[in-house]
């Protein structure tokens, strides 16, 4: 079973301000949602935090339902329950080519190339046209098409956010690069997009990068 989970946080606690800053703090957190040892055993967790106005939206993909009481003492209302988890194999099994879904995905788009001593390093992408490439060149291994039908080809999605993110990991300062997309895509090989769904997009999956998310697609 594969469980699609999202909960409110409080963004007046100051655990949640340290969960916007600090995506390794976040990391332990969603940890504490699950026995211990589970991911020895297990697929890696998705996750994405997302902040759209004064709400922070914690989404989760995994193959246990967690227990969301750790996050609530810590970034919850009290006596507030604003979690949920549904099925997401649901979803999964209705996949069909030619479908049309809204999506929103945020990634760490790097890329591997030769520095000064010869070395293959990866460098972070921080121009809107080069994120947008990284995806589009992707789209075919995750069974999606991402271009309008026109003899223009162009991409159906747009980078809503690009951030540089620091955080502390042990004794050095990580920066990755956050770059969110939204907009359309279509199925075209429902299988590569399944494993897309619960095995993540890219780098950096244990500090919140990667989770695809679906919605019904609306023509407006």
């Amino acid at each position: 079973m594969t469980y699609l989970s999202k909960m409110q946080l409080n963004p007046r606690r100051r655990a949640t301000g340290k969960f916007l800053s600090s995506p390794r703090t976040l990391h332990a957190a969603v940890e504490s949602c699950f026995p211990p040892h589970y991911q020895d055993e297990n697929p890696r967790i998705l996750w994405r935090l997302e902040r759209v106005g004064h709400e922070a939206t914690l989404w989760m993909v995994s193959e246990k339902v967690p227990s969301f009481e750790p996050l609530q003492e810590q970034a919850g209302w009290e006596n507030a329950v604003t979690w949920e988890t549904r099925d997401y194999d649901q979803l999964l099994n209705r996949l069909l080519a030619g479908q049309r879904y809204r999506f929103r995905l945020t990634v760490n788009p790097v890329m591997e190339k030769f520095c000064d001593d010869d070395k293959k390093r990866r460098v972070a992408l921080f121009r809107e046209e080069d994120q947008i490439d990284w995806l589009l060149r992707r789209a075919d291994q995750l069974g999606i098409k991402l271009t309008t039908a026109d003899d223009d080809a162009k991409p159906t999605f747009a980078v809503r956010e690009s951030r540089s993110m620091r955080f502390r990991h042990e004794k050095r300062t990580v920066t990755l690069q956050r770059c969110t997309f939204e907009g359309a895509l279509e199925v075209t090989d429902p299988e590569l997009l399944r494993k897309a769904l619960v095995g993540g997009i890219g780098k950096a999956k244990a500090y919140g990068f990667g989770l695809l998310t679906l919605a019904p697609y609306n023509e407006s």
